[in-house]
């Protein structure tokens, strides 16, 4: 077991990546600088901490990457410059998260600056359509509960965002369809209290981590590891994440899930 990294080891595995060598911190670090990021994005590094958690998802150069939910890129830019040019990044929108992130995604890949990015836009998690068994890691940063957040209320009036909540099983089962047998399954999310349920996900853009974990386990993931980066003991769990006496300060649990053999 080793904790000094901050993240336990729950289960030994016995992997190896072949694609390259695996970036160590201090690399991820630099990526944070690399003089073709976008200045506004910067600002985010020291709330999520990217060099982290990338090193938690083991990226190397050369790895495929799928951005599950990727909104404006965020993320995706940063595993685009991680992997290199012999390496792929898929960044992934439904119909929801596009309406949200459109625009900025539009504008980071504007001129094919991240030349190897690939964009899937507006397509539902279960059909997602890359080679089977092709990705070394998909990620979902800060968005599983968006699977059951269907409606708010906006400047007083209802709002009807999805006709349904996802299918986790079919969702994400397409995803461990395109995960190598040695993949990993990355996410990161806004904690909310047990028992809370999907209510949490529409009332406060939070989901209980143990519905995560439940459910990925009967889709046919195994729990490998948690890391505790983002953790934050006086998060009453109750807020909305957008309330500003939390945001950017939520409890945020991190998973990083195999493939079951």
């Amino acid at each position: 077991m080793k904790n000094f990294f901050g993240f336990v080891i729950l289960f030994l595995s016995t992997t190896t990546n072949t694609t390259g060598a695996q970036l160590s911190q201090q690399q991820l670090m630099e990526l944070l600088n690399h003089p073709n990021r976008l200045a506004k994005d910067n600002i985010r590094d020291s709330v999520r901490k990217p060099e982290k958690i990338m090193d938690f998802a083991d990226v190397a150069a050369g790895d495929h990457v799928l951005d599950l939910y990727a909104g404006g890129g965020w993320y995706s830019e940063l595993f685009s410059l991680a992997v290199g040019k012999n390496g792929l990044v898929y960044a992934h929108n439904d119909e929801l998260t596009w309406k949200f992130g459109a625009q900025e995604i539009k504008d980071r890949s504007a001129g094919n600056r991240l030349v190897n990015l690939v964009r899937l836009d507006q397509v539902a998690l279960a059909d997602i359509n890359v080679p089977t068994q092709s990705i070394d890691i998909a990620f979902m940063a800060i968005n599983y509960h968006d699977l059951y957040f269907t409606n708010r209320i906006r400047n007083g009036k209802f709002q009807q965002l999805r006709p349904n909540i996802v299918d986790y099983r079919t969702a994400f089962g397409a995803v461990r369809r395109a995960l190598k047998s040695d993949g990993v399954l990355v996410i990161i999310d806004h904690t909310a209290k047990p028992g809370s349920g999907y209510r949490a996900a529409n009332d406060l853009h939070r989901i209980d981590p143990n519905i995560v974990q439940y459910q990925l386990q009967e889709v046919g993931f195994s729990l490998l590891e948690e890391a505790f980066y983002l953790r934050n003991p006086k998060d009453d769990l109750n807020t909305l994440v957008f309330d500003p006496t939390i945001r950017g300060k939520t409890d945020r649990f991190i998973y990083k899930f195999g493939v079951s053999k």
